[in-house]
């Protein structure tokens, strides 16, 4: 099976999409905006092209992984020379993936379709009466809220960025970075005006969404949270906040999540996970993995309901080798077995026991296997397809390499330890403790008692963020905040300074575009 790729999904969606020169490609869409934005199919077309967009921005060249788990992270390459520069930093190195993963245009298709769907839907809502209010409404917001989203993401990898919400304001090679406030002030108003038009599910149970929802019903496809719901956008709020050391607003959105704020109806599903032991779901070889965006709180980009499976551009092409995958002998990337003592460095650990003196792995439903092989195999989010019984019955996977993992950007557990860090940066630390230790004790691993017998707080929280969250993307955000709160390191405050907690911009885009400017750390 050949992948769908980027660019592939974008000649399908040009003609909806409306991409102007924003991806420099010429115009072939005359056609297709004669006839857009008139009929119902118009609009749904036109918002799943929006999500369509967003996922596939983060999972081209394994975006999220990369960004968030290779770059000095506990990812290791074990051979490709341009993953090896990722992964020490060095990001001014001339190699192809490197130069990629600079050129934020991937994201910039999501934000020219957000902003063209928000200038041309009312002409939907004007011609086809089938097109109601309530839908109108709903489908704005989640618009709103996937902009902010790609916004916010950008922010986290380079830091300043051109700030563009029309699709007619001019060639993109010209437009300047704008200050991360600005950006941020732009996340926060588009997320707020999107919450209270959101429903807590796509279930037909909130006045926001009743009934059906584009002839679809809780059963087939949207109330099991691929769409943004409230509690996407409280997700999004907490960790923009905490980002910008705004810990006093992030909490209170965390805390939400925590709380699993309910309808005021309080009919319909439950909102919100548990501290569940191994994982809110995201276990080995399941083949249905969680939510995208909602519903039992917002968790992952891809679902193999949805038939969403691929060869490439999953974590599995980097981190699968035998013996989950047996035709591949190494893995891509992998952590290595001293840092895996280090970070599960408690022996009763569900996610990866081992006995501190025999070095034996003792929890065969960890996040790793093949201890005993050179590299150590990431099995945390392993969902091969096409899989088939052998000779004693267990299903394998085939040898075509097809997989349905999800990128997880958020879960439940991830948002209880996120709200833990702000109890501890507010100095709330009972509350703190109290939510570390459901974590800690749900993983059989001893609760946190106090900074005397445990040391510092916030060092045993981003610890566990560490030990939980491995593999999802957040290595590298959780380091740069920690740093910030414990602002204690003169080296790290000046690569924050100078630019260098972030990635170069693209030496191709610069080179269009006399306008941009690179951080002094990378020049």
């Amino acid at each position: 099976m050949r992948r769908l790729s980027y660019i592939m999904l974008i000649s399908l969606l040009l003609p909806l999409l409306g991409c102007k020169k924003i991806l420099d490609t010429g115009s072939t869409r005359a056609v297709g905006e004669v006839n857009m934005w008139s009929t119902l199919e118009d609009a749904r077309a036109a918002l799943f092209g929006v999500y369509a967009l967003n996922r596939a921005a983060m999972s081209d060249n394994n975006r999220h992984v990369i960004y968030g788990d290779v770059r000095l992270a506990d990812f290791e390459p074990t051979s490709r020379l341009d993953l090896k520069a990722i992964h020490n930093n060095m990001l001014n190195a001339d190699y192809k993936l490197i130069n990629d993963l600079s050129d934020w245009r991937p994201f910039y298709a999501t934000i020219n379709a957000a902003n063209l769907y928000l200038e041309r839907i009312h002409e939907v809502y004007e011609k086809d009466k089938r097109f109601v209010e309530q839908t109108y409404n709903l489908d704005r917001a989640q618009v709103k809220a996937l902009r902010a989203f790609t916004y916010f993401y950008m922010c986290r990898i380079w830091g300043d960025v051109p700030l563009i919400l029309s699709s007619h304001e001019g060639s993109f090679t010209n437009k300047p970075r704008d200050p991360q406030d600005k950006i941020f002030a732009a996340i926060e108003q588009d997320l707020l005006e999107a919450e209270p038009k959101l429903p807590y599910a796509y279930d037909g149970f909130d006045p926001e969404q009743t009934g059906l929802y584009y002839g679809q019903n809780i059963a087939t496809y949207y109330g099991y949270g691929y769409l943004v719901s409230k509690q996407a956008v409280w997700t999004m709020l907490a960790h923009m906040y905490a980002w910008r050391g705004d810990y006093v607003n992030a909490a209170i959105y965390a805390q939400k999540i925590v709380d699993k704020t309910v309808r005021p109806s309080g009919s319909g599903a439950a909102l919100a996970g548990t501290f569940r032991n191994v994982n809110d779901g995201l276990t080995v070889n399941v083949r249905y993995i969680g939510y995208m965006w909602g519903a039992n709180h917002p968790a992952v980009l891809f679902a193999v309901a949805r038939g969403e499976l691929a060869t490439s551009d999953v974590i599995e092409e980097l981190t699968a080798a035998d013996p989950i995958v047996p035709n591949r002998r190494i893995p891509a990337i992998y952590v290595p077995k001293d840092s895996l003592f280090s970070i599960y460095n408690e022996g009763t650990d569900a996610r990866f026991a081992v006995d501190s003196v025999t070095k034996i792995v003792r929890s065969a439903d960890g996040f790793f296997t093949g201890f005993d092989k050179p590299y150590p195999v990431f099995r945390k989010i392993f969902v091969p397809w096409f899989s088939f019984p052998n000779k004693q019955g267990i299903n394998v996977p085939s040898d075509l390499g097809v997989f349905a993992s999800p990128i997880v950007f958020s879960r439940f557990t991830e948002m209880g330890l996120l709200l833990a860090e702000c109890k501890a940066a507010l100095n709330d630390k009972e509350g703190a403790i109290t939510i570390l230790n459901q974590v800690r004790v749900n993983n059989s691993v001893p609760a946190y008692v106090s900074e005397r017998d445990n040391g510092p707080l916030v060092d045993a929280i981003f610890k566990e963020r560490r030990r939980e969250l491995i593999g999802e993307g957040w290595r590298w955000y959780d380091y740069v905040r920690f740093k910030k709160i414990k602002n204690n390191d003169p080296k790290f405050n000046q690569l924050i300074q100078s630019g260098g907690i972030y990635w170069p911009v693209s030496r191709t885009l610069i080179s269009q575009n006399p306008m941009l400017t690179q951080y002094p750390y990378w020049k």
